[in-house]
């Protein structure tokens, strides 16, 4: 969700490129262009009234073609029987677009409330549709919309020093607001949203968010705000043996970053070499930690008190737990498209810190991010009690291929054509019938492999039922040439013996590659240049150790 435009922000005169400049050219979930009103605004008020505000323009089509829309009696008495008929309170203004009247109507977001069109329905904008929920959806919707969630109750002991004001600051210098002292914290807290004024200006009413959001152990006045942290041996069935245990409770923001520090810790590091450069990754991509991490502290029931966040390691996966059911009319099915969120207070300040973008665009980065990697997709479980994000370890490549294709991450790669990149790179050169073996058999290998050729990335030789595809000069140019790159597996092949040895001598790694011995020199001194290895004695009885 992004705030609405005001209509104090539409100049009284403008032009139609600025009006599209200002509010977007494509009916999205906030913005929906009308030639005039009509029975279609019984609809779409109610809608965004439902999801999250809006404002529909009158006087441009569908086809964003300017027809005009003057503020008549008639149009004004249309526009303000639909918002008397459905309940909402409409604002109105007329605006001159390239010298002709459009009106303008914003449509606030309503809640604690239900709003149905005239003859009962209830709709959600989902993009420039306004879509019915219906059944289980529709219930679930309701109940959520009338209960105040658990970041709208009030705290019922308030102290200035329970708040970390370094944090109050960070987040107010990104509204551009001058930072504050100590004694004025909780003006801070209302300038954020998080806390409203009362008769007595020393004694405002504080939102649980405020304790989430910014609070220095939020756990004293939110019981269960907090992540339970668990690295277990095995991969169960069962509790398994505890290696390491850990319960944080801190502000949302540095609870993310411990409970990352944490995940470090207790998960693996990989080293590989891509041409002369070492490549440090870890075992899972750090962003989609990130994400899924946020959206459980940030999208839980916080009415569920004493229930915690749990994020246990195992040795194949990491999973992680967060009270409480999906929120409104999310769904499995639909997380990707459509969004809503329980606990807005506390993601507008998350927004503000920039640890969210927009809302709803979570749940995608998370799959992209595996994706990236050639992992396993995010496995997203929900029962009517808790939702679970699982992510495995499993990687489709080996960790030097993901180093090579992360060269590449910029030219907005596909898995399949992933895949058949790294097959191209370890081979030298990849057949049709090569990438079927790596490619699921619901692919069309061959639309994949001329996609390929057509952005650049595959050259293909020959013909017909001898064609073969080989990776492009830019691909080169950017990852590394097949020369280079063999160059490179042979340091990979030394640098893991060698880990598996203890040490290795020249000769030893000769008689594994089954190459001269100066060539074999040449590449551990590359490794040792490159801080991986360290070599001991001289000439003949030189050995080499990890580094």
């Amino acid at each position: 969700m992004t705030a609405p435009i005001r209509l104090s922000d539409v100049p009284e005169n403008t032009s139609l490129d600025d009006l599209f400049a200002m509010l977007g050219k494509l009916e999205t979930t906030q913005l929906d262009f009308k030639r005039e009103p009509g029975k279609q605004l019984g609809v779409v008020v109610p809608a965004m009234a439902m999801t999250d505000g809006g404002l529909i323009v009158l006087g441009i089509s569908n086809d964003r073609r300017l027809h005009g829309c003057a503020l008549t009696q008639g149009v004004q008495d249309s526009i303000t029987r639909v918002g008397r008929d459905v309940g909402v309170d409409l604002q109105i203004k007329e605006v001159t677009v390239d010298g002709q009247q459009v009106v303008l109507v914003a449509v606030p977001e309503v809640l604690k409330r239900i709003v149905t069109t005239t003859d009962g329905r209830l709709l959600r904008r989902v993009g420039a549709d306004n879509t019915p929920l219906v059944g289980d959806r529709l219930a679930h919707f309701v109940r959520e919309r009338l209960d105040v969630a658990g970041e709208d109750e009030p705290l019922s002991v308030v102290q200035a020093e329970d708040f970390d004001l370094r944090l109050i600051n960070d987040t107010l210098a990104q509204e551009h607001r001058p930072p504050i002292e100590a004694p004025e914290i909780f003006r801070g807290l209302i300038d954020l949203g998080v806390a409203v004024p009362q008769a007595a200006p020393a004694d405002p009413m504080v939102y649980i968010a405020a304790a989430l959001v910014f609070g220095n152990d939020p756990s004293k006045v939110v019981p269960g705000a907090a992540i339970q942290m668990i690295r277990r041996t095995g991969v169960g069935p069962g509790a398994g043996p505890t290696e390491a245990r850990i319960e944080l409770s801190l502000p949302i923001p540095r609870l993310l970053d411990a409970a990352i520090e944490f995940i470090n810790k207790h998960t693996r590091r990989f080293q590989a070499v891509v041409g002369r450069r070492r490549v440090v990754m870890s075992e899972y991509p750090e962003e989609v930690l990130r994400e899924a991490i946020l959206n459980a502290l940030a999208h839980r029931d916080y009415g569920l008190k004493g229930a915690t966040v749990d994020v246990t390691i195992w040795d194949d996966r990491i999973e992680i737990r967060s009270p409480g059911s999906l929120p409104g009319p999310i769904t499995l099915e639909n997380m990707r498209v459509e969004h809503y969120s329980r606990n807005r207070k506390i993601m507008s300040c998350l927004k503000v810190l920039g640890l969210v973008e927009e809302y709803g665009e979570g749940v995608d980065r998370m799959f992209d991010g595996m994706e990236e990697r050639l992992m396993d997709p995010p496995l997203i479980e929900a029962t009517p009690t808790s939702v679970s994000v699982t992510l495995h370890n499993r990687f489709l490549v080996s960790v030097e291929d993901q180093a090579w294709l992360g060269v590449l991450g910029h030219m907005q790669l596909s898995t399949a054509e992933r895949r058949v990149l790294a097959l191209a790179r370890g081979s030298g050169s990849v057949t049709r019938r090569a990438a079927r073996r790596v490619l699921p058999a619901s692919t069309d290998t061959d639309a994949v492999l001329r996609g390929a050729v057509a952005k650049g990335l595959l050259v293909r030789t020959g013909q017909a039922g001898g064609a073969r595809y080989e990776l492009s000069d830019e691909v080169v140019m950017r990852a590394g040439s097949s020369g280079v790159e063999a160059q490179s597996r042979k340091r990979q092949m030394l640098l893991d013996e060698v880990r598996t040895r203890g040490s290795l001598s020249t000769a030893e790694g000769a008689e594994l590659l089954e190459e001269d011995a100066v060539l074999v020199r040449h590449l551990l001194n590359d490794l040792v240049a490159a801080g991986l290895l360290v070599a001991r004695g001289q000439t003949r009885a030189r050995r080499y150790y990890p580094g």
